[in-house]
């Protein structure tokens, strides 16, 4: 475990960990099902996508079918997955990560990388590092923190610490540490784990005993990753989100809820003007649009777009907004709708040709033209034509249309 003051490189990397982010969501709301034996159902819900001790105990897995799962636990609580719900949580652990680093990777919902090089004058101890994560986690999701050189390293002590502590792993323990994990815990593909498996190489501990030279002619550049990844060396980075100065974020609570397109279409034109006359959003050029529409049962709804440029021309924003919903399925009608504008900067250069300057323009207006029919039709209604064989008899022989695409 960890002592008051510990060397840099053997605390790079926080991994904050909720095993079963979207079962412990809901069960954080229902303290009255504290000790009963209860089952999170799948979207579909048909079948059991989790459950916790109690239910496990009379049987229940998942996988199997609700009827199956009630059959064998008639006492059995089955609760509905709720994706905006889990979202929220997801994006405030974030948040709560950010806070401790400026440097935070979101892997998947329940698991967030933290790199803590350079805030060692900030937090000494790893108990420093403890108390700044878990102060903005609740503690009814039993989160868990594992502290370590490299990031599997970090996550392997993140799983394996209990709900609410931490642990850390230095540099020269990590092996060791890491030896009894079983190999699908490693970067490798599924195939690359079912040869190791029939190989009988099951942990990570006689994967590591391997050759290097010999796993690498194997398996390539991915199994040479794997075997650092094995000996405590996980070469691979963090991968931050950008960091993003400025945002604007609009929202819409629907009472009631929106159900037609062209209601959710309104709205959405309402949030954009509101979202353009914004102080931090005005003479600014918007580079990544995010929406996300959330029904009252938990339903989530989610696009993103990166612009290819950066656009200030609210018409051009509008046409790529409506193109987004136009052709959505949402999971029901639409109690709140959040529109965000990111990626905001001052300027948008474009290199202008001195010469045939009136052709160059024409040719840009009609490329953007046709960009915007590709974002509302998915593809390019506009055709050109080229020559193929210009001396056959045959008229529809001589010439083809292509697709223009610019």
């Amino acid at each position: 475990m960890s002592t008051v003051r510990l060397d840099v490189p053997s605390r790079s990397v926080a991994c904050l960990a909720i095993p079963s982010l979207a079962f412990q969501c809901e069960l954080a709301g229902r303290p009255g099902l504290q000790g009963a034996p209860v089952a999170l159902s799948d979207e579909a819900r048909g079948r059991v996508a989790d459950a916790n001790r109690e239910a496990a105990a009379h049987g229940v897995r998942a996988g199997m079918t609700l009827r199956d799962a009630v059959g064998l636990c008639p006492t059995l609580h089955v609760l509905e997955p709720r994706p905006a719900h889990v979202a929220r949580y997801a994006d405030a652990l974030v948040e709560v990560m950010a806070a401790v680093s400026p440097l935070v990777e979101a892997a998947e919902h329940g698991i967030v990388f933290a790199d803590l090089r350079g805030t060692e004058g900030l937090y000494p101890a790893i108990q420093d590092v403890q108390r700044a994560v878990f102060a903005g986690v609740p503690a009814a999701l039993a989160p868990r923190l594992g502290i370590a050189g490299h990031r599997l390293t970090a996550l392997v002590a993140a799983t394996r610490a209990g709900p609410g502590a931490t642990v850390h792993v230095t540099t020269e323990d990590a092996a060791a540490f890491l030896a009894p994990e079983p190999v699908s815990c490693l970067p490798l593909s599924v195939e690359a784990v079912e040869r190791l498996r029939l190989l009988g190489i099951d942990t990570c501990g006689q994967f590591a005993a391997l050759p290097r030279h010999a796993v690498e002619a194997q398996f390539g550049f991915e199994g040479g990753a794997a075997w650092l990844a094995a000996c405590g060396e996980d070469p691979r980075p963090l991968y931050p989100r950008p960091w993003e100065r400025e945002r604007v974020v609009e929202q819409v609570q629907a009472e009631p809820p929106l159900v037609s397109r062209e209601s959710v279409l309104h709205a959405l034109e309402q949030m954009l003007g509101r979202a353009l006359r914004h102080p931090r959003a005005r003479h600014r050029f918007v580079r990544q649009v995010r929406l996300r529409g959330e029904t009252e049962r938990g339903g989530l709804w989610e696009r993103e777009q990166v612009l290819r440029e950066p656009v200030g021309d609210r018409a051009r924003l509008w046409t790529l907004l409506r193109s987004l919903v136009e052709y959505a399925t949402f999971p029901g009608p639409l109690s709140l709708v959040t529109l965000e504008l990111s990626g905001l900067t001052r300027e948008s250069g474009r290199q202008r040709s001195l010469l045939d300057v009136e052709q160059t323009r024409r040719r840009e207006q009609l490329d953007e033209m046709v960009r915007h029919l590709k974002v509302r039709f998915g593809a390019s209604p506009i055709a050109r034509v080229v020559d193929v064989e210009p001396w056959h008899r045959l008229p529809e022989r001589r010439y083809a249309l292509l697709e223009y695409d610019p």
